[in-house]
């Protein structure tokens, strides 16, 4: 008698029966992999979760135009998508939803009316399902034109359950895709902020929302500048952004777009800890933050003034140049004093990452900098500028290594040709008693030059107290001479380390 064949248990798991076998929130946490209309596809396999994905705890609608042009009916797609986003929320039992995520990319004018109504359905779903995190990205089609506008409804500003709200609606290099804030904001329980590519109403428009959101500890503002159109029917030019709050934790304030008139922003907050700024223009800084722990300054700025002393920062990263669309050399010296103030306000910090657009300033300034006796960590980041001689930029150098006595780890962003000028006179810019209590050297983007074989050789033949030289390149494996070179180097410190760190 024939034996029976024999079957692999593992096949049968991935049976129908099997599926119908498992329990709800098994099947649930398995279509929680896929995006809510890839789960709705899934219904065809059973009768019995038809409708289980509509009790997924996240809702995940995602809308793109397909770039092989084999949508021939982009409006006739949206309006499908539309359909099923509303049936999505429409048709849900009682279960909560956690978090809402709404993409769309390809957006047109035609999109608008369906794209609203689904907005209203979206805020709806907010306040009957207890919606927690909601995420909105919109993204203009590349080829618009025609400018636009989005009315978003009260209701996704109006939620007691929302703990984090992300609104990213993009415009295309072309048109604008014009949005704002209503008037009438209430999240007392929001503790994120994402707000990106609106339009300012008006100076105060984002402290309304701060007074309405006494919870919030994240704010990221990247508000976006007004187009020709918009200037020529004499839509109102904000000048200046006022923030407070007294829950704030950490803020993120970028310009995308260039500013090209004077544009004050003031900072005020006693629980703020972490501060970024990414500008684009004639901006002035006011920040009044007694417990700053971080503060990052990027791009063009006119002005950073600080309002009190800066004993609480630990790290500062300083990306920001400050001479830039000079009318005379009284408005040079001008800056030159304010980067100068701004500059030593920081001698308290533990770790400094400096670039050389302020560098070029700091040359202007008094020889004498203050002591920066906390500070333990330098990186440099290089900006090579033909028309400012690498000889000013290393005098600001020296300055600062002599004013930081008790330094351990200095990092390199990059080494490139004449970064120390024609001499590399390495005594004069490194003097011994800078290079014998530093620790750890750090050289980022490696790329074997003569020139950084010399910085590797002189650190290592004087740094005493070097324990770690760290090189980092995208490969080591194809240039082992290399690396055979450099582990030949004398080492004044017999037990420092040389690591080849790969990118």
């Amino acid at each position: 008698m024939a034996e029976p064949p024999q079957t692999n248990p593992i096949d049968n798991i991935f049976d129908s029966d099997n599926l119908t076998a498992l329990p709800d929130c098994v099947l649930l946490q398995i279509l929680s992999l896929l995006d809510t209309k890839e789960a709705a596809a899934t219904s065809i396999l059973c009768t019995r979760w038809r409708n289980l994905f509509l009790s997924l705890p996240d809702v995940n609608l995602r809308f793109c135009v397909n770039n092989n042009g084999s949508d021939s009916d982009p409006d006739g797609s949206f309006h499908l998508f539309t359909l099923f986003a509303n049936r999505v929320f429409q048709q849900r039992n009682n279960e909560p939803i956690r978090k809402i995520q709404l993409y769309v990319k390809h957006f047109v004018e035609s999109f608008q009316l369906g794209f609203e109504s689904l907005l209203m359905s979206t805020a709806a779903a907010i306040s009957s399902y207890k919606v927690q995190y909601l995420e909105i990205v919109v993204e203009m089609d590349r080829s618009t034109t025609e400018p636009c506008s989005v009315t978003l409804p009260t209701g996704l500003f109006s939620s007691e359950s929302l703990v984090s709200l992300h609104l990213s609606l993009h415009s295309s290099e072309y048109a604008q895709l014009g949005w704002h804030i209503p008037e009438f904001v209430w999240l007392p329980n929001l503790k994120d902020l994402n707000l990106t590519s609106f339009r300012l109403v008006d100076e105060n428009c984002i402290q309304r929302i701060l007074y309405s959101c006494p919870l919030l500890e994240r704010l990221v503002l990247i508000p976006r500048s007004l187009d020709e159109s918009e200037v020529e029917e004499g839509v109102h030019v904000v000048e200046a952004l006022h923030l407070s709050s007294s829950s704030l934790k950490r803020l993120i304030l970028c310009w995308d777009e260039k500013v090209n008139s004077v544009f004050n922003v003031f900072v005020k907050s006693e629980s703020l800890e972490r501060l970024t700024c990414c500008m684009e223009g004639l901006h002035k800084i006011s920040i009044d933050a007694p417990n700053l722990k971080s503060l990052c300054i990027h791009g063009h700025v006119l002005e950073v003034h600080i309002n009190q002393s800066l004993d609480s920062i630990n790290v500062a990263v300083i990306r920001a140049e400050f001479l830039f669309h000079l009318e005379d050399v009284e408005d040079m010296f001008s800056r030159t004093r304010l980067a100068f103030k701004f500059f030593s306000g920081l001698q308290h910090v533990k770790a400094l990452t400096l670039s050389e657009n302020i560098m070029k300033a700091l040359y202007f300034c008094p020889p004498v900098m203050p002591i920066f006796r906390n500070l333990i960590k330098l990186e440099l980041i290089p900006d090579y500028c033909h028309y400012f001689p690498r000889y000013r930029i290393l005098q600001v150098l020296l300055n600062l290594f002599k004013s930081s006595p008790n330094l351990e780890v200095l990092t390199f962003r990059e080494v490139f040709d004449n970064y120390f000028g024609k001499d590399e006179e390495f005594d004069y810019i490194f003097p011994l008693t800078f290079v014998e209590h530093l620790k750890v050297i750090e050289m980022n983007n490696f790329k074997g030059s003569e020139l950084e074989f010399k910085v590797v050789e002189h650190f290592l033949k004087n740094g005493k107290s070097l324990e770690k030289i760290v090189l980092e390149r995208k490969g080591w494996r194809s240039i082992w001479k290399h690396r055979k070179r450099i582990l030949s180097f004398e080492k004044c410190s017999k037990n420092c380390q040389i690591v080849f760190r790969k990118k």
